[in-house]
C-alpha cells in the first residue's frame, strides 16, 4: 500500500488526469442515468386479465374464470393464485416460486390460456398475461374541445397516441375515455308491423348481412339495436340500402329502421376540470430521463398546438416533478453540508484542511454514482434515500486522514513524508471504521420478497459511496495534502481545552473502577427516567383556523390515565 500511495503522490499528472476523468465520467453518468420516482422492478407475479362487456361477476366466473384457473392449476412454479372478478372483467394474480423462471412460466401461462380459449365465449377477446412490474406512468395528457364532435376527438386522440408512442423511450400510451365505434339501428315498430315482419326474424336477417365476417356483437336496448362495426362497413348510407330477407319477404333496411354511426361511452369516462375529455396516460420505458422526456413531450405539444386551434391540451400528474424536487433536495443538502463541513473545519482546525476535505465529498459521490450507473440502477427515491443516509458519514475518512497528516507536519515532518506516514497510520483504523458501517447495511442484501426489490438500492448506494470515500482518502487526498498543507495557524487556539480534556481523562483513568460502577448504575436509571417522562407527548397543530392537540402515549400507559390527562388539558384550555 505504501508503494501505491507514493506512486500517486509522485505522479501528479496521472493523479489529476484521473480526477478529471472521474469528473467527466460522473457528469456524463448523471446526465444519462434514468431518473425515476420508483425503481422499475419485475415482481415474481404474473397478471392474467380479461374482459367480456355486459357480464356480471357471477356469469364471468362461470363462463371464463373457472376454466382459466383449471387450465393454469397444473403449471409448475406457481405457489398462489388470487382472482378478482368485476362486472365485465377479471384479473388473476399468479405468485411464482422464488426459484421459478419468470419467462418460462409466463410462456406456460400463455399456452394454458390458448388451450382454454375453446371453452370461452366466441365473442370474448383472448385474455392477456404479463409479468407484473411497479413502473409508474410518466404523465397524463388531457385532450378536450368545445367544438369538435366526439368522433373527431377520438380520431385526433388516436393519431396523437401513435405519434407520441414513436418518441424514443416512451413505453406505452393508453387512452382513457375511448369507446368503440358502433352502428345504431333504430327500429321503426310501425313500419315493421306495416310490412308484416317478425321482430326476431328481422334481427336474424340483420346479423346475416355480412357473409364473410360476423358483423359484430348485437345488443338490443328497447327500440335500438347497437352493432359493433369492427369488421363491417362504416358507411351508414350503405347499411340503409341493404336488402334484408325476412322469411319470404325482401325489405330495405332503411324502410324499417334509421341507421347512424355513434360512439356510445361503454368502457371508460374521462374528464378534466369538469369538461369531458380524452386522456392519454403516457409511460416511459426502463431507459431515459423522466425529466427530459417530460420536457420533450411538453415541447412537442406546444409545437402542434397551432395546428389544432379548437383543441385544449392540458398536462397533469407529471411524475417528473417530484423527481426533480427530490434531486434538488439531495443536491442542496450536499452543498449545504459541504459548506457546513468547510466552515466547521476552518474554525476547528484550519482553512487548508477545510478545503481538502470539502473537495473529497463530490469525488466520493461521483465514484458511487459511477458504480450505480454501470450496475444498471437508476436515480430514484430509494437511491436518493441511501445518498441522504450516507451524506454525513462520507466526510469522516477525509477528516481523520487529513488531520493526522497535519499533525505530522506540525511536528516538523516534510509534507511528502507526513502524507505517507499519516495515511499509513490511518489505513487500518479508517478502513475498519468504514467496514463496520458497511457491515451494518449488509443484512439488507438478505431481504426476500417484493420489499427487497426496492430496498436493495439503499445498501448498494451506501456501500459504493463509502468505498468511494476510502479511495479518495487513500489515493487522491495525500497529493492534495502535500501541495496545500503547511504548519497550522488555527483560527481558534484549542490548547487550553485539550489540556483540560487530558486532565479529566487522566482523572477518570486513575479511578476507573469507581467511574465504571457509576456508569453501570446511572445509565439504567437515566434511561428509565427518560422513558417514564415520555409516556405522554403532545403535538400541537394549527391549520390556520383551529388549533389541534394530539398526544402520543406509551403502550403501557393505562387507558384511565390517558383519559385523566386529556380531561385536565380540556379543563385548562377552557
Amino acid at each position: 500500500m505504501n508503494r501505491l500511495i507514493e506512486y500517486f503522490i509522485d505522479n501528479r499528472r496521472l493523479n489529476y488526469a484521473l480526477l478529471a476523468f472521474l469528473i467527466f465520467m460522473g457528469v456524463s453518468a448523471y446526465i444519462k442515468i434514468p431518473k425515476e420516482m420508483f425503481p422499475d422492478v419485475e415482481l415474481d407475479k404474473i397478471l392474467v386479465r380479461g374482459t367480456y362487456a355486459g357480464t356480471s361477476a357471477s356469469v364471468m366466473d362461470k363462463m371464463a374464470v373457472r376454466d382459466l384457473e383449471d387450465g393454469m392449476s397444473s403449471i409448475v412454479g406457481i405457489t398462489k393464485s388470487e382472482t378478482l372478478i368485476t362486472p365485465g372483467g377479471f384479473a388473476i394474480t399468479l405468485t411464482l416460486d422464488e426459484h421459478a423462471n419468470r419467462a418460462n412460466t409466463l410462456s406456460k401461462v400463455k399456452d394454458a390460456i390458448s388451450q382454454t380459449r375453446q371453452y370461452l365465449p366466441s365473442d370474448m377477446s383472448e385474455p392477456t398475461a404479463i409479468i407484473m412490474d411497479k413502473s409508474k406512468s410518466l404523465l397524463h395528457l388531457s385532450i378536450s374541445s368545445q367544438t369538435l364532435s366526439k368522433a373527431e376527438l377520438i380520431v385526433l386522440t388516436k393519431e396523437l397516441k401513435n405519434k407520441i408512442a414513436r418518441i424514443p423511450n416512451i413505453n406505452e400510451v393508453a387512452i382513457r375515455g375511448d369507446s368503440e365505434e358502433q352502428l345504431s339501428i333504430r327500429l321503426n315498430s310501425e313500419a315493421i308491423r306495416a310490412y308484416g315482419l317478425d321482430h326476431s326474424a328481422l334481427l336474424g336477417a340483420i346479423s346475416n348481412l355480412s357473409y364473410i365476417y360476423p358483423i359484430g356483437n348485437i345488443e338490443e336496448q328497447g327500440n335500438f339495436v347497437f352493432i359493433s362495426t369492427t369488421e363491417a362497413s362504416r358507411d351508414a348510407l350503405e347499411w340503409q340500402e341493404s336488402v334484408l330477407k325476412v322469411g319470404e319477404k325482401f325489405v330495405r333496411l332503411g324502410d324499417v329502421a334509421s341507421v347512424a354511426l355513434e360512439f356510445p361511452q361503454d368502457d371508460t369516462l374521462a374528464s378534466f376540470n369538469g369538461v369531458m375529455s380524452m386522456n392519454l396516460v403516457i409511460s416511459k420505458g426502463e431507459q431515459g430521463n423522466s425529466m427530459e422526456l417530460s420536457q420533450k413531450l411538453r415541447a412537442y405539444i406546444e409545437k402542434i398546438k397551432p395546428s389544432y386551434p379548437d383543441v385544449s391540451f392540458d398536462f397533469y400528474q407529471d411524475n417528473s416533478k417530484p423527481i426533480e424536487k427530490r434531486l434538488n433536495i439531495v443536491v442542496s443538502n450536499m452543498m449545504f453540508g459541504l459548506v457546513l463541513v468547510f466552515l466547521s473545519l476552518y474554525i476547528l482546525i484550519n482553512l487548508r484542511i477545510a478545503f481538502i476535505v470539502a473537495m473529497g465529498i463530490p469525488f466520493s459521490f461521483i465514484i458511487g454514482l459511477l458504480f450505480i450507473y454501470y450496475m444498471g440502477y437508476t436515480i430514484n427515491i430509494v437511491s436518493l434515500l441511501g445518498a441522504l443516509i450516507v451524506i454525513g458519514i462520507v466526510v469522516d475518512d477525509a477528516i481523520v486522514v487529513s488531520e493526522n497528516i497535519q499533525r505530522h507536519i506540525d511536528e516538523g515532518m516534510e509534507p511528502r513524508a507526513a502524507a505517507i506516514t499519516g495515511v499509513k497510520e490511518m489505513i487500518l483504523p479508517v478502513t475498519l471504521a468504514t467496514v463496520t458501517t458497511v457491515v451494518a447495511f449488509l443484512p439488507m442484501f438478505m431481504l426476500k420478497g417484493e420489499i427487497s426489490l426496492f430496498l436493495i438500492l439503499i445498501p448498494i448506494v451506501v456501500v459504493m459511496i463509502l468505498l468511494g470515500s476510502l479511495l479518495e482518502s487513500f489515493l487522491f487526498l495525500p497529493l492534495h495534502a502535500v501541495e496545500f498543507l503547511k504548519k497550522s495557524n488555527n483560527l481558534v487556539d484549542w490548547t487550553g481545552f485539550q489540556e483540560l480534556y487530558a486532565r479529566v481523562l487522566s482523572y477518570f483513568i486513575s479511578y476507573k473502577k469507581t467511574f465504571l460502577l457509576l456508569f453501570l448504575i446511572l445509565i439504567p436509571i437515566a434511561t428509565f427516567m427518560t422513558m417514564k417522562s415520555m409516556k405522554f407527548q403532545f403535538f400541537p397543530n394549527f391549520d390556520g383556523n383551529n388549533l389541534y392537540i394530539s398526544g402520543k402515549m406509551d403502550i403501557n400507559t393505562p387507558l384511565e390515565e390517558t383519559y385523566r390527562i386529556a380531561g385536565e388539558i380540556e379543563r385548562e384550555l377552557m
